[in-house]
């Protein structure tokens, strides 16, 4: 145990040990509030857990473009075209070199985090042989050397193993509330009343929850499918109505977002 301490707070390893620490901090508060989600709601676990990731990469990436503009402007001095200049230039060559290195459409956060991990895991395997078979040179030098040789081995294999991840990554934007006019969602609540219910509607990504309403009686409940009507601003809910009540023309229609849009209007002011 103590040969295994000391090997983790010898130069170089130590600096990677740090960092290892750091990055283990973060995950664990990202993955202490996904947790904290998921007690709340015990049928949303996948979707606060997501959540939870996608606020920690959104937030990585707002600290990194603050980095680069704070160092863009740092840089201009006083005037205030050429720092405009610098920081497009400095954002665009971050941008370059984060691509060439394999690590362009991937969150800062996972890219460094991988980074430290290879970096620490190769300066802790292989100190005690580089020093061994480099006895000759002075001890610091050794060290330096090889904690260089380990940042750029990590950050080079990082890159090849994080693009498989890419598509992953892919923000898709949510449909607006006037695209939803004439869609199928699932009912999740029990039952929808005129005053509340709730619903899903799967846009290809995390999917949306909806609160929804149907002013006239009906036996929908968890699980049914049932057409968006429209979007009523004031109290935030959607106008649903069962499937069953379309007639079997206007259900093929449902197939043409336009046609189905179309169909919606005309069933909201019946």
């Amino acid at each position: 145990m103590t040969t295994f301490l000391d090997a983790l707070l010898a130069f170089p390893t130590a600096i990677f040990t740090i960092l290892l620490g750091v990055v283990l901090a973060y995950w664990l508060c990202v993955i202490i509030g996904a947790a904290g989600i998921d007690m709340l709601d015990g049928d949303s676990a996948l979707e606060g857990g997501a959540k939870a990731m996608g606020g920690a990469f959104e937030g990585g990436a707002k600290a990194t473009s603050g980095i680069l503009e704070g160092g863009a402007k740092a840089l201009g001095g006083h005037d205030v075209g050429h720092a405009g200049h610098s920081h497009l230039h400095d954002a665009e060559a971050a941008t370059g070199l984060l691509a060439a290195l394999g690590f362009g459409g991937i969150p800062v956060t996972v890219s460094v985090s991988l980074v430290v991990f290879l970096s620490w895991s190769l300066s802790l395997l292989g100190v005690q042989a580089t020093h061994s078979a480099l006895s000759m040179l002075p001890s610091w030098l050794v060290s330096t050397g090889l904690g260089l040789v380990c940042a750029v081995v990590a950050t080079v294999a990082s890159g090849f193993a994080v693009r498989p991840l890419r598509p992953i990554f892919i923000a898709k934007r949510a449909p607006g509330r006037d695209a939803l006019m004439g869609r199928v969602c699932t009912i999740s609540s029990g039952s929808v009343t005129a005053k509340d219910g709730h619903a899903t509607f799967e846009d290809g990504a995390a999917g949306l929850i909806l609160n929804v309403f149907c002013d006239k009686p009906n036996e929908l409940k968890r699980g049914q499918p049932a057409l968006i009507l429209g979007y009523d601003a004031e109290r935030g809910v959607y106008e649903v109505e069962p499937v069953d009540w379309l007639l079997p023309q206007e259900m093929e229609q449902l197939r043409d977002p336009l046609k189905a849009a179309a169909i919606a209007r005309a069933r909201s002011h019946r």
